[in-house]
Formats: structure tokens, sequence, C-alpha cells
């Protein structure tokens, strides 16, 4: 067998036995990414076991009911990944897209014990852990001085508590993702202003995040992606936002329901560092968004390159014809046009679509809600 640095696998129908001996090529995997079933304690001592010299490790799992005891990840299959001394990146997600399961047999001490042994990590990600409270996941930040990336997803119980005292925390962080953890407000967003090297902060799904929580943000000059994705901001949050010299190319407001046209007026125009730097917006889901939304970005966002406007319904055809004719933006850049399943148009608008020299940057479209439409 020849030398293997990785193993990357997708859906597999049970339990994973790495059968090898330590003394075979593939324990000298550096990489491993499962997809499977269900993770259990067997499987991670497998991987602890047999995989010595393991870098970076990748494992989600999707079960379509409660694991049984004896077959799910507990305390004691974690706890194995110790062992895994060479271990810099961390990835651990069950995923809850079709059913409501989540890694009930792993709590504080569970994580606590993984923090203390695996020192090294630069990069995590957790997912679905719900029995896992504030001080697990501090631990985890605290404990590995090297981490980089830190993301936590459908976490029940973290808090702003967790986040108290960043002082402490890893100097390299330059990412957090908090995704749908609903105890997570604007206090957190607070403490992660001390982080001054964050390149980007993904708050997706925290719905307690509120205006007052962008004030923060405007300490973080080295941030160039921000997601808020379906939180509680209104025009009042994007005023601020506007204000920010950091240097952001990537914005995510998909499904803020509040934010209005007057809402993107106050982000974009004027002399604000946003529009000079914003390359990619997503609106998608935001019924406040308009025609004259697009007309404030076609007109105030000088090299915006990918647009989602996908379910703004009241984005008609006016949009479409004004995003065709300004295909080149003001400082003469190429356009590339990014929008998604737009409800408002009409079949009439399609015909941009055939009419050169519209829309030549165009690379990707999305289109829905419109019948009897043959493009």
């Amino acid at each position: 067998m020849p030398f293997v640095s990785s193993i990357n696998l997708g859906l597999m129908a049970g339990d994973l036995s790495i059968t090898l001996s330590p003394q075979s090529h593939t324990s000298s995997l550096r990489s491993l990414s499962l997809v499977i079933c269900v993770m259990s304690d067997a499987l991670l001592t497998n991987v602890a076991y047999r995989l010595p010299f393991l870098i970076e490790l990748d494992l989600e799992d999707r079960p379509n009911r409660e694991p049984l005891a004896h077959h799910d990840l507990t305390n004691v299959g974690l706890q194995w990944l110790v062992c895994c001394s060479h271990l810099t990146s961390l990835s651990l997600v069950r995923s809850i897209h079709n059913h409501q399961v989540t890694f009930k047999r792993i709590n504080d001490m569970g994580m606590l014990k993984l923090s203390e042994g695996c020192k090294g990590l630069e990069f995590v990600r957790l997912g679905g852990f719900s029995e896992v409270s504030d001080a697990g996941f501090a631990s985890v930040l605290h404990s590995c001085q090297n981490l980089k990336k830190f993301e936590v997803r459908n976490a029940l119980l973290l808090s702003d508590l967790a986040f108290l005292d960043l002082v402490g925390a890893p100097r390299a962080l330059v990412e957090v993702r908090l995704l749908s953890c609903g105890r997570i407000t604007g206090e957190t967003v607070k403490q992660l202003a001390s982080c001054r090297s964050l390149e980007m902060v993904d708050l997706g799904g925290c719905k307690s995040i509120t205006d007052s929580s962008l004030n923060s943000i405007l300490c973080l000059h080295r941030l160039t992606a921000l997601v808020l994705r379906w939180v509680d901001i209104s025009d009042s949050g994007l005023s601020v936002l506007g204000q920010a010299n950091a240097p952001i190319t990537r914005l995510s407001l998909r499904g803020c329901k509040r934010i209005t046209d007057e809402g993107m007026s106050l982000l974009l125009l004027g002399r604000r560092t946003i529009s000079q730097t914003l390359s990619a917006l997503d609106l998608g889901y935001m019924p406040g968004i308009s025609d004259k939304s697009i007309g404030t970005i076609i007109a105030a966002g000088k090299v915006i390159t990918e647009l989602c406007i996908g379910l703004c319904f009241n984005v008609t055809d006016y949009s479409m014809e004004v995003l065709a004719t300004k295909s080149m933006f003001q400082d003469g850049s190429e356009g590339l046009m990014f929008t998604s399943a737009l409800f408002g148009l009409s079949v009439d608008s399609l015909r941009w679509l055939k009419k050169g020299p519209w829309f030549h940057g165009l690379h990707w479209l999305g289109v829905g809600g419109i019948h009897g439409a043959l493009v």
C-alpha cells in the first residue's frame, strides 16, 4: 500500500472499525474526515489508537433516532483523543437537519479532559453538544493557547458567561463562529471586541443579538467577514455598522426582518469604509428590502461582486434592469452578480438574460417562482 496522508469518506451506513495495525501505512495518516450515521466511543477509540500521528480529525454523524447508550459517544470516547498528541484541528458535529438529536452523554467533564489533553489545537468545531455548559466551552478557549478558529453550533447551554475574561484567551484567535446559540447576547460581542486579531465573526441564528451589540464591532479593526443571519437587528444597527473602519469584505444580513431600505442607506451611503471594501452581500429573506435598496447598492457598493437577494418579495423587474445595465461598476471592474430565488420578478424580466452585453460578468443565477418561463 502506498503512503496515505489523508482519507475523506462520505456517509457510511454504520460504525467504522479501523482494522489495520498501527504498523501499517494507514497509521501515518495525517488527516481523516468521515460522515457516518452514528459517532460512538468505539470509533474514537479506534481512531486514537490506530492513528497516533493524526493532525486533522473531522467527524460528523447524522443519526435518525436517539442512539443507544452503548452505541453513542460519551465522555470516555472523547477522552481517547488525548492520545492524538499531534492533533491541531478537531471537528465533532452531530447534525440536526432532520432530527433533533444531540450529544446527550457528553458534559463539562468530558470537555475539560479534552481541552487539557489537546492543548495544541488550533481549530475547533463543536456541534450538537447540548449538555456542555459555559465551563466546558470556556476550558477550550483558555487551555488551547494556539487556538485560531473556534466554532460552536446548536449549544443549548452556551451563554455569555463562557466568554468572560477573554483577556486570557488565545491571542492568535482570528475566527469565532457561534451558530444558533440562543443564549448568546450582546455581552459576548463586547467580550469578543477585546480580541483585536479577529477577522471573522459569525453569530448566525443567535436571536438575542440586537442593535446595541454592534457598537462593540467598531473595535475590531481587522474584521473582514461578519455574519448576522437571523438576528434581531434593525436599521439603527446598520447605522452603527456603517461607522466601522474595519475592511469588511463579506456581510450577511439574511433573515433580518426588521431591516428596511433606510438601513441599507445608513450602511452604505456617505464616506463609509464599508462601501469601499464590501464585495459580497447577502440580503436573502428580508421583506423590508425593495428596489430602493438595490439602487443604493449599485450607487454606493463600489466593489460588490456577489449579491444575494433571494426571497426578497419587494424586489421587482426594475432591479433586474438596473443590475443588468450596471454590470460594469463605477470603478470599471467587472460585476459578478450572484442572485437567488427572485420571487418578485415576472417572466418579462428574463429578457435581460438574453440580451448582451447585459450581465456579461454573470456566473450564477437562481430564479424561483416564475411560472411558464423558458430561458
